[in-house]
């Protein structure tokens, strides 16, 4: 009788349940550390000055870090209440989204909310800092009037420092444009403000300003072309970042003084300072494609185009990778068209062209709202009859490479074709040659025997040898029809003739042989059928042959003669009934009889 299982389930169930309680409990506990770790992170962040943060922020080199230090320092001065404070929070989040709308909203909540303030650098600075990026985004006529404001304030405040930063950005704005009056004034602009500097001692007050400044003078002097000026300029500027603690804008300083030797013809310090610049401006894609673009002139100045195109190619890399440098990946396809153009690789060109114009309409589409300014500063969207030059062209180089493709293809099938009948020569020689060395060893092999044969019959009786070569075989004797003497007399007249090379006179007919044999043309034939197993023609025709291969294997001499002369030799009228009867005999011709018989260099 089984025992009742219902205890053992009652346990389990409770077994079960607390089981369940342990989980519960240790995910509760979980939640509550990453809740104490969350709000300890969130005061450790917070719980520094605010000096410290922002210090920290911009020691930061990772974006999600540094969002998350503004957020707090936002946070923090919220809490605190203090204007001051929050406008700096603002300017760390314009810091952030350096370069795009979002940073210029962030500008426009500082002046929101520093306007009617008392507070020493605003709303000057907000108005600067939106000059700033709205001079980034390239719209210059809206940052010009930001300048503007910015200036006023500074100068009721007597801020000197905003209104160096102020005549820099300026200077900058009138740097952009191609007007040489323009330059002229960016030029007076920057040699004003670093004048200024000096004038109020802030080269160290502010150093990183300073060489902003430095390098926008030494940048206006490449452009207007007063290069010895730049030089001076540069070198002072390389020696002041090189004694930053971060040597701030030590690249681009030697970027730029690349750019000024360049315009000096000096190509090789200019691509060694382009280069040199390159390894600091990894993170900088523009300003790397920028020195690319210079060291391909200086290459191509220098007469070394083939080298220069690989910097154009690792521009147009950069791009794929990166399509913010458009307008540096326009003007490297406008030099590589160029350059496939006169090395006349059509293939290459096409594939240029076509990623010119595909450049082109996106700059036509995504910046045809940035003004005036941006189609003057990268000469960009094409020119409508450039762009139809282009497509042109492009129509025609795709015309070219498809006759090209066309005219390759038939030369690859005639190629295939020739290919296979010089396979099939081959084969077909091969094997000939083949056949043609077997047909030789047998050749010389039949020779011999037949040699053999003839020295054996010299030291037999004649009378046996004679009994030998007239005895016939009663089919033969039925199938002459004649009497047996009448043959054997024949015979040994025919063995005579043999013995003697009378055969080798020119035009022996049969009646011509039975007139010299004493008999009639009738028997002759018979005989020679019978016997022989062959026409006249063809017996004549074989003891010929068999006479050329003896004199030929036996006589030095003999083999230097032509084919022509050994033909008229034994009895042949030309070279060509002669090479014709030695095949049909032999299975090979003369000439190859002849080269053997020299490659085994028979006496």
């Amino acid at each position: 009788m089984k025992k009742p299982t219902y205890l053992p389930t009652f346990f389990r169930a409770i077994q079960h349940a607390f089981l369940w309680k342990k989980m519960c409990f240790a995910q509760f506990c979980v939640i509550l550390l990453l809740f104490f770790y969350t709000s300890s992170a969130f005061s450790q962040l917070s719980s520094g000055s605010f000096e410290d943060m922002k210090s920290e922020f911009y020691a930061s080199k990772n974006p999600e870090k540094a969002l998350e230090i503004a957020t707090n320092y936002l946070a923090k001065a919220k809490k605190a209440n203090d204007i001051a404070e929050i406008s700096t929070a603002y300017e760390l989040f314009v810091n952030h989204f350096s370069h795009t709308p979002t940073a210029i909203s962030y500008t426009d909540s500082i002046i929101l909310l520093t306007k009617n303030s008392k507070l020493e650098n605003y709303p000057a600075k907000g108005y600067l800092l939106k000059g700033i990026q709205l001079y980034y985004q390239s719209k210059y006529n809206d940052a010009l009037t930001n300048f503007a404001l910015a200036n006023n304030l500074a100068l009721e405040t007597n801020n000197i420092a905003q209104q160096i930063s102020i005549k820099h950005y300026i200077g900058l704005l009138k740097n952009v444009s191609k007007e040489p009056e323009e330059r002229a004034e960016a030029l007076r602009i920057f040699e004003e403000n670093i004048e200024f500097i000096r004038k109020n001692a802030y080269e160290k007050k502010d150093s990183e300003q300073y060489l902003k400044s430095l390098l926008a003078l030494a940048d206006s002097y490449n452009k207007n072309r007063v290069l010895d000026s730049a030089e001076v300029v540069h070198q002072r500027g390389i020696k002041a970042s090189l004694q930053h603690h971060n040597q701030y804008l030590y690249p681009f300083f030697l970027t730029s003084y690349g750019v000024m030797s360049y315009y000096k013809e000096n190509y090789t310090p200019a691509i060694d300072s382009l280069l040199k610049a390159t390894r600091f401006l990894s993170n900088n894609e523009k300003a790397l494609c920028s020195n690319y673009l210079y060291v391909y002139r200086c290459l191509k100045a220098q007469k070394k185009n083939k080298e220069g195109i690989a910097y154009l190619v690792k521009v147009d890399s950069i791009y794929e990778q990166k399509p913010k440098v458009i307008f540096q990946a326009k003007e490297a396809y406008e030099f590589l068209n160029t350059e496939y153009k006169a090395s006349n690789d059509a293939e290459a060109r096409l594939a240029t062209i076509e990623k010119l114009l595909a450049v082109d309409d996106i700059i036509t589409e995504q910046y045809q709202n940035l003004g005036k300014e941006i189609v003057q500063k990268y000469e960009t969207p094409l020119m409508i009859s450039e762009k139809e030059e282009l497509l042109s062209e492009k129509e025609a180089l795709i015309n070219q490479l498809q006759d090209e493709n066309f005219l390759s293809q038939r030369v690859v099938t005639i190629l295939i074709i020739v290919s296979i009948i010089l396979l099939a020569f081959i084969v077909y020689f091969s094997r000939r040659n083949r056949v043609y060395k077997r047909r030789f060893a047998t050749l010389m092999e039949d020779y011999e025997q037949k040699k053999i044969q003839k020295e054996k019959e010299k030291t037999d009786s004649k009378e046996a040898a004679i009994d030998e070569k007239i005895k016939l075989a009663p089919s033969q004797e039925e199938s002459i029809g004649l009497p047996q003497d009448i043959v054997d007399g024949i015979l040994e007249k025919l063995e005579k003739f043999e013995d003697t090379h009378r055969f080798t006179k020119k035009n022996y007919t049969l009646t011509k042989l039975a007139k010299e044999l004493d008999t009639n043309s009738t028997y002759l034939s018979k005989i020679i059928n019978v016997t022989k197993g062959m026409n006249f023609a063809k017996y004549m025709n074989e003891i010929r042959i068999d006479y050329a291969i003896t004199r030929l294997k036996e006589d030095k001499r003999f083999r230097s003669y032509t084919i022509k002369a050994i033909a008229q030799e034994v009895g042949f009228n030309n070279a060509q009934s002669f090479s014709i009867a030695f095949h049909k005999k032999t299975g090979i011709n003369p000439s190859y009889f002849l080269k053997q018989l020299e490659n085994q260099k028979i006496d």
